[in-house]
């Protein structure tokens, strides 16, 4: 494939346009259509215009093209470490302006993405690193002198401890890979939303020992049949109340379930998980499905790995729906919804 200069290619077919005006005048000169001083006139005239026109031709293809000039020098700058530079090229007609523009929000995306990824491998080595640690101090302090059976089972038995805690965080971490790459799917079926809280509630009472007595039922929903994945939405309550009873020690957590929006408006349905805590603060919100973000009051271990919340909101997002979290309005506690469209 051929690339040509677009300046040149406009400038040649401009030329090319005149030289054809040209052969017609030299034509209607030969043919005796024009004779004596018509025809030099004619032909000084044409060859004037010609001459004027291929000059302004090239000038204006020059200018039409500057900005992508531009525009490419400014892009091949960028690279991952400078994903802060934007363009800047002087767009100044509608079509370069909107192209510029595209081109800023694209590497607004990068640069959060890039961001993301990056903090995200940071956290994972420090998570890593710490039953790593864990462990490697065990086995030194086992190794530097003889031991009794007993010590050494003990030793063992914490070694086992933290080498449980690195699986459930790879494990955790490889689904929430998978999920968000679209490996995983949900498989849905039809199925009652207020059965699914009430098993929620059942379960996690039977095997949280601080959520006895604590939690709640609230089912508003009609009962009518939604179609989702059970057993998705029973993980995803399941770490949206171990994470409300985390961070509520003393006071109910409440499971609810409702049509629509939460209002009663609307397909669909929600369920909800509400405490009585001290709440998030107001800066957190807007990072509490990040993972392994660390706050005094952040709810992002539900699981015990710092992935709990992020897990949850992927299960939403598989689902078309969406989760979100709040503090409770007038009273203390939060507030995490989840909405499934219907």
């Amino acid at each position: 494939m051929i690339r040509r200069s677009l300046s040149r290619t406009l400038a040649i077919r401009f030329a090319g346009t005149y030289a054809v005006g040209l052969l017609i005048v030299g034509w209607w000169i030969e043919s005796g259509v024009m004779r004596g001083r018509d025809f030099a006139l004619v032909l000084a005239v044409v060859i004037l215009l010609a001459g004027a026109t291929f000059w302004g031709a090239g000038r204006l293809a020059a200018s039409a093209v500057r900005p992508v000039r531009e525009i490419t020098e400014h892009a091949a700058q960028v690279a991952a470490g400078t994903l802060d530079r934007r363009i800047t090229a002087h767009a100044d007609v509608e079509e370069y302006a909107g192209l510029v523009s595209v081109l800023n929000a694209m590497l607004d995306r990068l640069q959060r993405a890039f961001e993301t990824q990056r903090r995200f491998a940071a956290d994972v080595s420090h998570e890593l690193r710490s039953p790593l640690a864990a462990i490697q101090g065990e086995v030194e302090v086992a190794l530097r002198k003889e031991r009794s059976p007993e010590e050494y089972r003990a030793t063992l038995r914490s070694t086992l401890e933290e080498t449980d805690r690195l699986t459930a965080l790879v494990t955790a971490l490889l689904w929430l890979t998978r999920a968000r790459g679209g490996v995983e799917v949900p498989h849905q079926a039809t199925v009652d939303p207020n059965a699914v809280a009430r098993e929620a509630v059942i379960r996690n009472a039977a095997r949280l020992p601080a959520a006895v007595g604590r939690l709640r039922a609230d089912l508003s929903h009609p009962g009518t049949p939604v179609v989702l994945d059970p057993q998705l939405v029973s993980r995803l309550l399941d770490e949206l109340i171990e994470n409300a009873v985390r961070y509520a020690p003393d006071g109910p957590v409440t499971v609810s379930t409702a049509a629509g929006d939460g209002e009663g408006a609307g397909k669909g349905v929600s369920f909800t998980v509400e405490d009585s805590g001290p709440g998030i603060a107001e800066s957190d919100l807007p990072h509490v499905f990040d993972p392994f973000y660390r706050a005094d009051q952040v709810r992002s271990r539900g699981s015990g790995t710092g992935l709990g919340l992020p897990i949850a909101a992927a299960i939403a997002q598989m689902h078309g729906g969406t989760l979100t979290a709040r503090n409770r309005p007038g009273a203390k506690g939060a507030r995490l919804e989840l909405f499934l469209p219907g």
